[in-house]
């Protein structure tokens, strides 16, 4: 094909992506991320944004145009519906997982869509991972192509400007389109980017739409091509197109050089908070395990980050909400102190109005590092100083945040997490065979199994 555009070069890269030309290491990664992404979608169903998104799918539409199931549930709604809704829960917990260079949170998009098209359209455990692993690779790229991390400062959201690129490559890969019909979803999808990132300190839950949105955008664009819509050919290397737009330095080379798989980059999450907390967080929890720190006797934390993350979780006088707090560095290092361990318990009300937790949010301070801009965006490190009440001074320093490639979760960390996020939704023994089913996706001709057990008991 003569003079590719940039959407026909990924389009090319997308057909050709057969899970014989995978990696066994990048196939077993996606599967493991599949599963967590799955954990992370039930456990979403429980908390209040979750709740809204399932809700706000069956008002809008509900039984009039059922087809597709809200998993963790028994509703079913339309297709493009249950795949917002889907994607909201996915993220709302802030467990899902995350690629810092793009800075952009992948599965909590690409597995509940390709769910979605799952029951909608049958199809083969390979085909899932096909799909799976061309929808993280476009997006990966995409946001490497704009230095999409930039964004945030911009007040814009890497991920609802990048996602619906990946959801329309995965949709493409599943259905088996040719280069130009998946060229000409990708098209369509750039008119669907964008996405502000405001409103985290008030803690408005209508955030997570925008990212629910964002692959519900993605579907759109798929059907819309499948009836017959034209996108811009040229949609990313037009002046005003995608790139230009966003970036004036574009790194075109990631959207026409295919030779490195960026799937494995893509970190896990062991804490429910903003990705820009974790060092923090791992510091901490080190600081207090090895020195035996309780509480009473911490008189001063602070917490450095670099420039960019700084001004994003500096909120010192958050709303006691799940959705606002979730992204306070003084609120997420003042309970973690408290508890001595982070999980989603840690937002539940008991604590968002405990008094001690205020009191420790007074001692926590989140100060902008240069010294730490070096290591950003590739890693989002962070650095803790406690001073006690005895005058004793503690230090920890992460550079690389634990579920980074450089300092990984192992499968059985990953299990255990989805364990503990999925079995209080589907039951243990459902929980467990869902492990099962997403191990034995390469040999599965069927996905009926694996949908059956997301269902609740």
């Amino acid at each position: 094909m003569p003079d590719e555009t940039l959407s026909e070069k990924l389009a090319l890269y997308n057909v050709a992506l057969q899970s014989d030309r995978i990696p066994a290491e990048v196939l077993e990664a996606v599967k493991l991320h599949i599963l967590d992404s799955i954990g992370c979608l039930l456990a979403g169903t429980r908390l209040a944004p979750g709740r809204l998104a399932y809700d706000m799918a069956m008002a809008t539409g509900g039984a009039t145009h059922a087809g597709s199931s809200l998993v963790g549930t028994a509703g079913q709604v339309s297709y493009p519906d249950a795949v917002q809704a889907m994607s909201i829960a996915a993220h709302c917990g802030e467990m899902d997982d995350i690629h810092g260079g793009a800075g952009i949170c992948i599965g909590g998009m690409i597995v509940p869509a390709l769910l979605a098209m799952t029951e909608k359209y049958g199809g083969t455990g390979k085909r899932l991972l096909e799909a799976a692993v061309s929808g993280y690779e476009t997006i990966i790229r995409i946001g490497l192509s704009i230095d999409a991390p930039k964004l945030f400062a911009r007040g814009w959201w890497p991920s609802t400007i990048c996602g619906a690129f990946g959801v329309a490559a995965a949709g493409a890969k599943f259905l088996d389109w040719p280069v130009d019909q998946t060229a000409n979803a990708l098209g369509i999808a750039s008119l669907h980017s964008g996405g502000m990132i405001t409103g985290g300190n008030e803690g408005a839950t209508a955030r997570h739409l925008a990212f629910g949105r964002t692959a519900q955008n993605g579907i759109h664009s798929l059907v819309a091509a499948e009836q017959g819509f034209s996108g811009p050919k040229g949609a990313f290397e037009d002046p005003r197109g995608f790139c230009l737009t966003l970036c004036p330095e574009p790194k075109w080379d990631c959207l026409q050089s295919f030779g490195t798989f960026h799937l494995p980059e893509v970190a896990f999450k062991p804490y429910p908070c903003a990705r820009q907390l974790h060092a923090g967080v791992e510091a901490l929890l080190g600081i207090i395990q090895q020195h035996a720190l309780t509480p009473e006797r911490i008189d001063a934390i602070e917490l450095e980050v670099p420039t960019p993350n700084a001004g994003m979780i500096n909120r010192p006088s958050t709303t006691a909400s799940h959705a606002a707090t979730v992204g306070s560095g003084q609120y997420v290092m003042a309970v973690t102190a408290l508890r001595g361990k982070i999980d989603l318990t840690s937002f539940d009300a008991k604590f968002l109005t405990s008094g001690a937790v205020r009191n420790l949010m007074a001692k926590v301070s989140v100060i902008a590092s240069a010294a730490l801009d070096r290591h950003f965006p590739k890693h989002w490190p962070g650095r803790v100083t406690v001073k006690s009440r005895g005058g004793e001074m503690f230090f920890e320093e992460i550079i690389i945040p634990k579920g980074e490639i450089g300092n990984p979760m192992g499968r059985n960390e990953v299990e255990e997490k989805f364990l503990s996020l999925a079995a209080p939704i589907i039951g243990d023994e459902k929980a467990r065979s869902v492990v099962k089913e997403v191990e034995s996706l390469d040999t599965r001709n069927s996905l009926e199994s694996l949908l059956a057990v997301l269902k609740p008991s």
